[in-house]
């Protein structure tokens, strides 16, 4: 039997995510979430799983790539934010600026994590869980700065880089080996697989019975009321998991 975390991302990015995320909780489509403390909805979020008794499961959802940064440093670097001070997804965008940024842009960089993981810890949260928006962790010249910042601020556990796929290059494939086990050696915990709600759904069988799987989903009410994760209704995906026996897993993912 596969266990199964469900994690929904971006917990604080709007009313309309917030509400849909809580009501997930209610009818046992998510087990975990991760929040978004520099977005406008951040506060709302908090008081909604406090509300609701989710507050033991709330993470952070490190966010590099949307809305405004929480530090002013990180604004003069044009491959972090636009003129208006925004974030723009450039060094996302850029496999370079993915791998390697210069002294002065990882400082501002680090400054910019740890005041995104001190917001979090503000809020009493106590899940201590982290993983990011457009996966930035993943990238190397992220992980550099964020690896002891990990440590100094008691973070328990952290997500994997994608590892659940039917086809992926070569290069794509070391890289993302590489990193999962740099992550491990950390002592941090980490789940056995990390993919999408499609990517557990093509590959289920491949995946060794009783190990650890985070599925990520982005929970959202459609035009229609109905509940979706980004276009597939979350009805759906709880059918799927009943039907293949999933156990999934009610607790921290700590």
């Amino acid at each position: 039997m596969q266990r199964v975390i469900i994690n929904a991302d971006d917990f604080g990015i709007s009313q309309n995510v917030n509400s849909a995320i809580s009501e997930c909780f209610d009818r046992y489509m998510v087990t975990s979430t991760t929040l978004m403390v520099n977005m406008p909805f951040a506060d709302e979020a908090v008081k909604l799983a406090k509300q609701n008794g989710f507050e033991t499961r709330v993470g952070l959802h490190l966010n590099l790539t949307s809305g405004f940064p929480l530090t002013d440093g990180i604004k003069k670097y044009s491959c972090f934010c636009g003129k208006d001070g925004s974030f723009n997804a450039v060094f996302q965008k850029n496999t370079a600026t993915r791998l390697y940024l210069n002294k002065e842009e990882t400082k501002a960089l680090s400054t910019e994590i740890e005041a995104q993981l001190n917001k979090y810890l503000s809020y009493g949260l106590p899940d201590r869980h982290l993983d990011s928006h457009h996966h930035v962790h993943t990238n190397a010249s992220v992980y550099k700065p964020l690896e002891p910042l990990l440590k100094k601020y008691g973070i328990r556990s952290i997500r994997l880089t994608r590892n659940i796929y039917d086809r992926i290059s070569l290069l794509k494939a070391l890289y993302k080996k590489r990193y999962n086990l740099r992550l491990r050696r950390t002592g941090i915990f980490t789940t056995d697989y990390f993919g999408s709600y499609t990517d557990l759904r093509n590959c289920h069988e491949k995946i060794p019975d009783n190990s650890l799987t985070e599925i990520m989903v982005h929970p959202m009410y459609g035009e229609d009321g109905v509940l979706y994760d980004t276009s597939i209704p979350m009805e759906e995906e709880k059918q799927f998991f009943t039907s293949t026996g999933a156990s999934l897993e009610f607790f921290s993912i700590s």
